[in-house]
């Protein structure tokens, strides 16, 4: 037990003690906050609003799992927390649907630092561990060509050198002797012919030289060999088998007075003068490693000397064990330096990504992105709004050392987040929006009326989507590539600037996942990889038909002899807005003739129930369109009929499709027809107003994209 002496002293420092708590709490104020909630504080209570339900109430959500949003308190079902009132920054006041904003002291306690996306060349240098080995393609075997007795072995020992054509081994074969005596027979036969006139038995016999020649060769004998049999016409019992290359004997599989059977292996004989480097890289270095490049290595028996060898190979498959990728460099090895079996240590430089144009590939800090696994996430802070932080989903190329290389998602000088960023995601999904750690979020349908034009340009994705939908069905790699390729030069071809406040957050969120999407499929090395990307597609693109309420996507496509069709008609139908532009009614009468006729043409009989329904009744109104060209007296008659034939031309192209060259536009003119307005086809977004001619030739505006 301690004591103190000083009573009066103990008292001093408890007084003291009292004093300075009480003067903390005075300056600041009677609760302090922990750090986890300041920092995930947001700029400012008039940014926040309590985030009700469809009825009014309050929504109750819990901190670490924000997607359980309850109408009222109690404790969390996943985590057994209790709820607090799920407050959101007013959508409107944000730039993106992940940006938060932070307060100074937050952003104090967050650590947070940035640093801006730049060009930069970056060099890696990859590491490799390896051994010599032989060329393969430089290995051959002696083998016996016939079955007998190994009489003498010239060579006797493995490591010996030898030259082609030297003789390596002596077997005697009583089958070869037979072979040698056949032929022998076979010469005399031909020898006691000439005389003959029995031209059939002459060929005969002919026949049975050239097949005992043959057969002696493929013994083994070669043909200096043979000729030398049939010019003695003695028949030896023993085959001498020669050295088909230089080089080096590795193997030796038999000895002297063995039987050998055709086909056993007698020697392996290695040209060393080439080599390979069998090199074990980590799946990570991949990247930096293509056939044709140069990589360094040393060996433990040459210290300070640098080898140098191409790579030829790069071995499709990751060892199980090891998790690593056999890569083969050739090596020349003139001087006999390098030894099978040896040891080596590989370096390789690489210059890290594309240069385009001649610029150098964008790169951010590897400290930057959150990653996790599939997905990375950057926080790029807002230079025109201090605190603000946007969350943005990025495609990573691959690391360069210290750096990341930056396929998508940002752009030179954007200021991303380099310390601090695991703080701010965690401050994000707080607050129910998508994260790192939480990905999507719960929303509503967007309620907010949408331009027409936008729609209908979203709606053509559809179709875009379906295609490769099916490419994906196929399972050809290639096809697939070419339709993730495809369908994200279509996604780029809608422009959302048209769009305000939350209908521009949602499109801009769905259009990142979406091209993000789009682009790691193109590059998806295998099936299985592909088909993951595309699983995860599917959800981001019913998420953007739900936001923007398009429904189930229904496609009533019709065939493609149908389109084609289709596409006539609305070329005769195109002199005939020309004509009514320009005032000139009876080019116009004409055009309606001609397009009537190509009407006339159009089979529809391979459209199915629900598309010859939609023809029926676009047909109909076209034709009732043409029959009042025809009885129309004037140009105001002609235009009067020109808008139902327009009207139902329209119908007919945004649902069955037209095959005809570059996009189409329905245009729409307000002041048609007393302000009731009207529309028209045309392939250029320049207005050309058939209603109204030369008086108001440019009144009108897109209303609808029918092909893209």
């Amino acid at each position: 037990m301690i004591r103190f002496r000083n009573p009066r002293m103990v008292t001093a420092i408890l007084l003291l003690s009292l004093a300075a708590f009480a003067a903390g709490y005075l300056v600041k104020g009677a609760s302090v906050p922990d750090m986890p909630a300041q920092v995930g504080q947001i700029e400012g209570d008039h940014d926040l609003e309590e985030h009700f339900d469809d009825k009014g109430n309050v929504i109750w959500t819990c901190s670490m799992h924000p997607q359980i949003q309850l109408p009222e308190p109690g404790k969390c079902p996943i985590c057994f927390m209790e709820l607090i009132p799920l407050k959101r920054e007013a959508e409107g006041t944000r730039a993106s649907v992940r940006e938060i904003t932070l307060t100074d002291s937050a952003q104090k306690l967050a650590g947070i630092a940035t640093e801006a996306v730049r060009r930069l060349d970056v060099a890696v240098e990859t590491r490799m561990v390896g051994k010599v080995d032989y060329d393969e393609t430089r290995v051959r075997s002696i083998t016996a060509w016939t079955g007998g007795r190994v009489d003498t072995m010239y060579v006797d020992y493995t490591g010996s050198r030898v030259k082609q054509g030297q003789p390596m081994v002596s077997i005697y074969s009583p089958e070869l002797l037979t072979a040698q005596a056949e032929l022998i027979q076979a010469i005399k036969a031909m020898e006691d012919l000439k005389g003959s006139n029995l031209n059939l038995v002459k060929e005969s016999a002919k026949r049975t030289e050239e097949a005992s020649r043959e057969k002696l060769r493929l013994l083994g004998l070669t043909q200096r060999q043979i000729d030398k049999v049939a010019s003695e016409g003695k028949a030896a019992d023993h085959i001498t088998l020669y050295a088909p290359q230089g080089g080096v004997v590795i193997r030796k599989d038999v000895n002297e007075g063995q039987y050998v059977k055709t086909g056993t292996s007698i020697y392996s004989v290695a040209d060393l003068s080439t080599l390979w480097v069998v090199l074990e890289a980590y799946e990570s270095d991949l990247p930096w490693i293509a056939l044709g490049q140069q990589v360094e290595f040393q060996t433990e028996a040459y210290p300070g000397k640098m080898f140098k060898g191409k790579v030829v190979y790069i071995d499709p498959l990751v060892s199980e064990q090891t998790r690593t990728v056999r890569v083969r460099l050739e090596v020349g090895n003139k001087d006999g330096s390098l030894k099978p079996g040896m040891l080596v240590r590989a370096t390789q430089q690489k210059e890290g990504g594309k240069k385009t144009a001649g610029e150098s590939p964008l790169v951010i800090p590897a400290s930057a992105p959150l990653i996790t696994g599939k997905r990375a996430v950057v926080y790029v802070a807002n230079p025109d709004k201090p605190g603000a932080f946007e969350g943005r989903e990025i495609v990573l190329g691959p690391r360069a050392g210290n750096y990341y290389i930056v396929k998508s998602g940002l752009k030179e000088g954007d200021l991303v987040v380099t310390k601090g960023n695991f703080k701010i995601d965690s401050a994000v999904q707080i607050v129910a929006r998508p994260s790192m750690m939480n990905p999507t979020s719960a929303s509503t349908p967007v309620s907010e009326e949408l331009p027409s034009l936008f729609v209908s340009k979203l709606a053509l994705l559809d179709q875009s989507f379906e295609s490769l939908s099916a490419a994906v069905g196929t399972g050809e790699l290639d096809k697939t590539h070419l339709a993730f390729g495809q369908f994200n030069k279509d996604l780029r071809l809608i422009d959302g600037s048209s769009l305000e406040g939350v209908p521009a957050l949602r499109w801009n969120e769905h259009s990142m996942l979406l091209g993000n999407d789009a682009i790691l499929g193109a590059e998806a090395a295998d099936g299985q990889r592909l088909n993951e990307i595309f699983t995860e597609m599917q959800g981001h693109y019913a998420a953007l038909r739900k936001d923007f309420n398009l429904g189930d996507a229904q496609s009533l496509t019709a065939p493609e002899p149908f389109r084609q069709q289709l596409g006539l008609v609305y070329a005769s139908y195109e002199p005939l807005a020309a004509a009514l532009a320009v005032d000139d009614a009876e080019a116009a009468r004409k055009a309606a003739a001609r397009m009537s006729e190509s009407l006339r043409l159009v089979d529809e009989s391979g459209l199915s129930g629900p598309a010859h329904n939609v023809w029926r009744d676009a047909l109909a109104r076209m034709n009732d369109g043409l029959a009042a060209i025809r009885d129309a007296g004037d140009i105001v008659g002609i235009r009067t009929g020109f808008d139902p034939l327009s009207a139902g031309l329209s119908e007919a192209v945004l649902k069955l499709g037209v095959e005809t060259d570059g996009p189409l536009f329905e245009i729409f003119c307000p002041m048609a027809f007393d302000y009731e307005g009207a529309v028209w086809l045309q392939r250029s977004e320049e207005v050309h107003n058939p209603y109204f001619g030369a008086a108001m030739s440019t009144c009108g505006e897109i209303n609808k994209q029918l092909k893209r």
